[in-house]
């Protein structure tokens, strides 16, 4: 079997596989933000653990099931038995199958048809999607348990580990705060979600949550990435399997402006965490410190100016919090026992420390020059940055 350990926060999760390709692509999905590395010594495993069969024909029939719920667009019945355990299908062909059983911690996820060998090259499986998606959530009941929160935010971090948190709503500005700073010389540590939690020492401690970046081609185009992406996918590297085929399509032709779907929505380009240092040579922060807050507004007017505004938009409220609404991963195994974004108790310690830090509210424009000047100017001043780390900024 090949085995992976991934550990975040002093806690780990262990990926069990009969193929490669599982394992071979949690290390490339995880790699860049926990650390992914195989089991170290001989002594039993520890803690919760996910094994994955490819073309298992003992794998569980596909029935029916008492509930249903939609993860990461994937379509799953499960039935939570009275013992405890859950058994669970994909209801898309072929089915994948899962058995979680909660008193031993262990996910077992299957596939009667072997996937790995109708692989494309470079694309993850289903069974290998599966995988680092499960992992992840069942990492994320471990940090939540040891007092971690997710927060709806992206963050930059700077020399000493101190971190810039951008929050806001959806469509806020967020991920462009944080690629600007980011490709001005910070290191990225969230473009939408991190883990929060007080530290003893009276700082709050960040860690990132592994996910794919959705970037709108506006934005890519601002920041000079598009030409690298449409490189890469010309010369054949598969796109995430969740973006849209305009998006791919726009990209590989060279298409700079937002491309809005019949319904209105942007149609943005998903980029896995090791494509953003690969592709973009962006770098990525496995840890950082929150010293400041932004709470960004992008201008509806193309000529709007870029300013620090102090309008009163300046409170940080609940909303900060990742909520079971705007959940794309339900809890379907019952890991986090329904606190999925931290326990009530972590999250008024963590919005009391964000309260208290230095925040101020801006006005981003479309023009990416004067933002990146706009913003790594208030990172100077409320994180303490020298100027000098933003060389070459003008």
């Amino acid at each position: 079997m090949n085995a992976l350990s991934l550990t975040a926060g002093q806690r780990v999760v262990t990926i069990h596989s009969n193929t490669p390709g599982v394992t071979d692509w949690a290390t490339r999905y995880f790699g860049r933000y926990w650390k992914a590395s195989p089991p170290e010594g001989s002594t039993a495993v520890t803690g919760p653990v996910v094994t994955v069969m490819d073309g298992d024909h003992r794998a569980p029939v596909a029935g029916s099931h008492t509930q249903h719920a939609v993860f990461a667009r994937e379509p799953i019945g499960y039935t939570r038995h009275p013992d405890g355990t859950v058994s669970a299908h994909t209801l898309s062909d072929p089915p994948l199958a899962f058995q979680y059983a909660p008193a031993e911690q262990h996910l077992r996820i299957s596939s009667q048809q072997a996937l790995q060998t109708a692989a494309s090259p470079g694309r993850p499986t289903r069974l290998a999607t599966a995988a680092t998606r499960f992992a992840r959530e069942m990492m994320r009941a471990r940090l939540i348990a040891d007092g971690w929160v997710l927060l709806h935010a992206s963050a930059a971090v700077f020399p000493g580990g101190r971190t810039l948190l951008a929050l806001g709503d959806s469509g806020a500005g967020k991920t462009t705060t944080a690629l600007t700073l980011a490709s001005a010389g910070a290191a990225l540590l969230a473009n939408d979600c991190c883990f929060a939690r007080p530290n003893t020492d009276g700082t709050l401690d960040l860690l990132p949550w592994p996910a794919a970046a959705a970037v709108g081609l506006g934005l890519l185009h601002a920041l000079t990435f598009t030409e690298s992406a449409r490189s890469h996918l010309q010369t054949g590297e598969p796109p995430h399997p969740t973006q849209d085929q305009r998006v791919t399509d726009a990209l590989t032709t060279g298409r700079a402006g937002a491309l809005i779907s019949a319904s209105g929505r942007e149609l943005k380009a998903h980029i896995w965490p090791e494509q953003l240092t690969r592709w973009f040579a962006l770098p990525l922060a496995t840890t950082g410190t929150a010293a400041g807050v932004l709470l960004p507004r992008v201008a509806s007017s193309p000529g709007a100016p870029g300013r620090m505004n102090d309008d009163g938009r300046s409170e940080v409220t609940t909303t900060v919090f990742v909520t079971s609404d705007e959940e794309r991963y339900p809890d379907i195994f019952g890991f986090t026992e329904g606190s999925n974004a931290g326990t009530p108790t972590a999250r008024a310690e963590v919005l009391q420390h964000l309260k208290r830090l230095p925040r101020q509210t801006v006005d981003l424009s479309h023009d990416q020059a004067a933002n990146t000047r706009l913003l790594t100017a208030l990172a100077t001043s409320l994180v303490d940055v020298g100027r000098d780390h933003f060389e070459g900024v003008a």
